[in-house]
């Protein structure tokens, strides 16, 4: 018998051989299925069983309930159905054939799954079972670590068209698509000339002329599992051509890195996860540097230095390594060897940029930044470190506008949090405290481990007397931040240089912790 996968992290999921979904559609039938693969040798007692999917009912209807729970199994396992194994005041699975998955693997919005996320049983006893199941996933599963000595591979097939000239555009949109994304995330793009076997996303297009517009459909599918992940419909204005294909190749852009995201949770040969490096948790971080650690000699070194350096930089920030300075100039070094690989990667340099900044080094920061835009106005990390070198020079009107139209872009929904607090510091260097004060929430809505958002939050609420508010977000910050007390962030090496300028720390001597 081909073996089988019983995934438990996120949806209750059983997947056969070729991908092929098992999972019966029943509540209560993926409920026995993750009480049972979470157990000992993956048996229970049937009364036990019983009692957690139908706790409320009488016992006779409740055994019934039962067979019929258990009955839907083995129709949904189809020819494997005799890996639903059955004993005298037992049932279980065939751990020979029935294999437990627990790997973590991040969302493509980055967040991390749930412990049978799609479960909502009405039963007290499953709930109570449910509740403490999850907590023990929290605690004892590792997020999964992607392969790190491996790149994933982006195929270009030559696009589908009637049209000779609707054809070269579509070309000409899906290698800046490529292009742009290589500039991003370590991946190696080529043309579709590979082994059908080979693992890799595929990008391909339709082109058609209809009237004064091109009309292009995009899909974005897995290799070897043919597996559409992606598809869009667009329309490109003929008379408008420069805007139209710019905003095209952005959300293609968009829709590669999601997909990169997405199929991590059936290939995880397929690299370095994107919402790992702009994530805000101390895991994600390691995870996210143990994988491109290991890409250093391969074809994207500048890029992988760059985002080594915006991992220990954002570690820097959230104070989650013991030796700040240390890696601080760790993240310096590597940014520098980034600019000497490829002088001219927008990416390479906007982290420089960033780096120095951090260091104090405004100048520096401002000349970076600055040849970052110049290289590629359009590339997100670019314009962030923009914005962020024209608050370090104190011109923050300008900063504002550039972080403004910068999340107004397409690129920055793969790493909303970072652009909205960017925005927050701005707001808040400009005394529009209300405004800053909705950005820092928003930071919270997308990554509720971030610890500067926290400060802001903290300090601007009791700036405006919400003691209250103040006090949550000091008790949040305290629960993610080990160690921290009010004492600590008035110290002058605590990293609220915005705060401070604004004199708005008056809520480290408020006495709420």
């Amino acid at each position: 018998m081909l073996p089988l996968t019983l995934r438990l992290m996120g949806p209750v999921e059983l997947i056969g051989p070729g991908n092929l979904r098992l999972t019966p559609r029943g509540m209560r039938a993926r409920g026995a299925l993750a009480v049972m693969g979470s157990a000992t040798s993956m048996r229970i007692l049937r009364a036990r069983l019983q009692d957690l999917l139908f706790s409320t009912r009488e016992p006779e209807n409740a055994n019934a309930s039962l067979r019929q729970v258990l009955r839907e199994i083995r129709i949904s396992l189809g020819d494997a159905r005799d890996a639903l194994l059955s004993g005298p005041g037992w049932v279980g699975l065939d751990g020979g054939v029935i294999r437990l998955d627990m790997t973590a693997r991040p969302g493509p919005d980055g967040q991390m799954p749930e412990f049978a996320s799609d479960l909502d049983i009405p039963d007290p006893e499953f709930e109570d079972w449910l509740r403490d199941a999850r907590m023990h996933a929290e605690q004892a599963v590792t997020p999964s670590a992607p392969e790190p000595s491996v790149l994933p591979v982006l195929l270009t097939a030559e696009p589908v068209s009637g049209d000779t000239e609707a054809g070269v555009i579509a070309a000409m949109i899906l290698g800046e698509a490529a292009g742009r994304v290589c500039d991003l995330v370590p991946v190696v793009a080529m043309p579709d000339r590979a082994d059908p076997g080979q693992s890799a996303i595929v990008l391909s297009a339709v082109a058609n002329r209809a009237g004064h517009g091109v009309h292009l459909l995009v899909k974005l599918t897995h290799r070897p599992s043919s597996r559409l992940f992606w598809s869009h419909k667009f329309v490109l204005d003929a008379g408008d051509l420069t805007a139209a294909m710019g905003d095209c190749t952005a959300q293609i852009c968009v829709g590669v890195m999601r997909v990169l995201e997405a199929v991590r949770t059936i290939d995880a040969a397929l690299g370095v996860s994107f919402a790992d490096v702009f994530s805000f948790n101390q895991a994600r971080l390691d995870r996210a540097e143990q994988a491109l650690a290991g890409m250093n000699d391969g074809v994207n070194a500048s890029l992988t230095m760059a985002l080594r350096a915006w991992v220990r930089t954002t570690q820097v920030f959230e104070r989650l390594v013991p030796d700040p300075q240390g890696s601080i100039r760790e993240a310096q070094e590597l940014a520098i060897k980034a600019r000497e690989a490829d002088p001219y990667s927008a990416t390479a340099l906007a982290v420089g940029s960033v780096v120095e900044g951090y260091l104090n080094h405004g100048q520096v920061s401002f000349w970076l930044a600055q040849q970052a835009v110049q290289m590629d106005a359009r590339n997100p990390l670019a314009r962030y470190a923009y914005s962020q070198a024209l608050t370090d020079v104190g011109r923050h009107e300008e900063a504002h506008s550039e972080a403004q139209a910068g999340l107004a872009e397409a690129l920055p929904v793969l790493n909303p949090a970072t652009w909205q607090l960017r925005m927050g510091i701005a707001l808040t260097r400009l005394g529009r405290y209300e405004e800053a004060e909705q950005r820092f929430d928003a930071v919270q809505q997308f990554a509720p481990e971030n610890r500067p958002s926290l400060r802001f939050l903290a300090a601007l609420r009791y700036h405006r007397r919400d003691e209250e508010g103040a006090l949550s977000a000091l008790q949040a910050l305290r629960r993610v931040e080990p160690g921290f007390t009010l004492e600590a962030m008035r110290s002058d090496s605590y990293p609220v240089a915005t705060l401070r300028q604004g004199r708005l720390l008056g809520v480290t001597r408020s006495g709420l912790i």
